[in-house]
């Protein structure tokens, strides 16, 4: 690739084109512009055509989000139908709520459609390769001026007739073919990436489901079997934490239920305890919390092992305890099986309280009772779940470098 940096040209380019990039439009390069329209709930069905809405659309991927998917069963003479019917290679705009989203129709998504609020825009392939141009209106510099074309009025929202004049740069077609290759087999890469990730999460998910449910065991390393586990309540392996703040330098963090351990000013901005962080637990490295708050992933709450920092300070409200015998990986990959919820389910004294909070007592959560196998097979179990844990980890550090330097390749290859 060459740079050049005059008039009409990208920062980055590859070496064989020269000259300027062409100023044109949105509605000079496209042979259709329309979006759904209302009233499409009566057609709604179990099986039919694919209704695209803006929520299969990613703010950070072209590709379209297929894994919540609604749709509609028309009859064959429905005039908004034949109008909103999409094809391969049609290009796709939030307009309502979050603005600019972009998404590319894939080759293989069969019959669908699109709802009011999402834009179709359907280039002409002889002017514009379809996968340039969904790079180009996603690229950082695109989207903002995608976002600042608002309509004034209490809902965010854009109108065709600013779509249309939306203004663009592009070379010849044999230039936007190269580029869109290009950054495809990135976005290709990633998206491979990705199903890995979750294929790995999903495996690691069924293993740790058989092993504590010991339809898988190990073994000694002489090959003999281990004993029979034990069962044993959490107040005889552990300890309730009760310390308070010792420095002002101490980070103050949360515990999401996605995410486990989180800095409070990263998740808030701020750190949202204010002038009450004495009343904060300090907790240490492979010491534990409980977070009593339900969400979807944890609906009896979530306990997570500190071990993102040596100390840190966390609410009070959270149940907190060290283990006094035991292995503490063990239990922390052991605590985010769901095992506990039937337990859990049985403790709470009436529905959320006003906090939000369940209601389960301090005295009451220490009685649950947990798996304790022979320290030795705790650790190779720890040792084993670990191991994938670093496999998911490497692949999630691969997606994210990639996307940064897609994300930079995306700035510097357009004008």
């Amino acid at each position: 690739m060459s740079k050049e940096v005059k008039g009409l040209v990208p920062e980055l380019r590859f070496a064989e084109f020269k000259g300027d990039w062409e100023r044109t439009s949105i509605e000079k390069i496209s042979t259709i512009i329309t979006s759904g329209s209302r009233g499409w709930a009566q057609y709604y069905s179990a099986k039919g055509a694919k209704f695209i809405r803006m929520t299969n659309l990613d703010r950070n991927n072209i590709d379209l989000l297929l894994d919540d998917l609604k749709y509609v069963s028309l009859p064959s003479n429905n005039s908004e139908g034949k109008r909103t019917a999409l094809t391969s290679g049609d290009i796709l705009i939030s307009i309502t709520a979050e603005l600019g989203k972009i998404g590319i129709v894939p080759n293989n998504l069969g019959k669908a459609y699109v709802n009011q609020h999402v834009a179709l825009v359907r280039p002409n392939s002889d002017k514009v390769d379809s996968l340039f141009l969904a790079f180009k209106l996603s690229n950082y510099d695109s989207n903002k001026r995608l976002n600042r074309l608002n309509d004034s009025g209490a809902k965010a929202g854009l109108n065709l007739g600013s779509i249309k004049k939306f203004p663009l740069k592009i070379p010849y077609i044999k230039e936007q073919n190269k580029i869109a290759s290009f950054l495809g087999a990135i976005a290709l890469r990633i998206t491979q990436l990705r199903r890995k990730h979750e294929l790995l999460e999903t495996y690691k998910k069924g293993v740790m489901q058989k092993i504590f449910s010991q339809q898988i065991r190990f073994k000694q390393d002489d090959g003999k079997p281990f004993p029979d586990w034990e069962y044993k309540k959490l107040r005889t392996i552990s300890k309730p934490i009760k310390r308070q703040l010792e420095s002002e330098e101490t980070i103050v963090m949360s515990i999401s239920s996605g995410s486990g351990f989180v800095d409070q000013k990263e998740r808030f901005n701020q750190v949202i305890a204010g002038s009450s962080l004495k009343k904060y637990t300090l907790i240490k490295k492979y010491e534990f919390a409980y977070n009593r708050g339900a969400s979807k992933a944890f609906p009896f709450g979530c306990i997570y092992m500190m071990e993102e920092k040596d100390e840190a300070l966390i609410p009070f409200v959270y149940r907190t305890f060290r283990l006094t015998e035991g292995t503490p990986y063990f239990f922390a990959q052991y605590f985010l099986t769901g095992y506990l919820d039937r337990q859990l389910r049985k403790m709470i004294s009436s529905s959320a309280r006003m906090d939000g909070l369940l209601n389960i007592g301090e005295k009451d959560f220490f009685t649950i009772q947990v798996p304790f196998p022979v320290n030795e097979e705790q650790e190779k179990i720890a040792n084993f779940l670990t191991s994938i844990d670093k496999k998911i980890e490497a692949v999630a550090l691969q997606i994210e470098k990639l996307e940064e330097f897609k994300k930079g390749l995306l700035q510097k290859m357009f004008v």
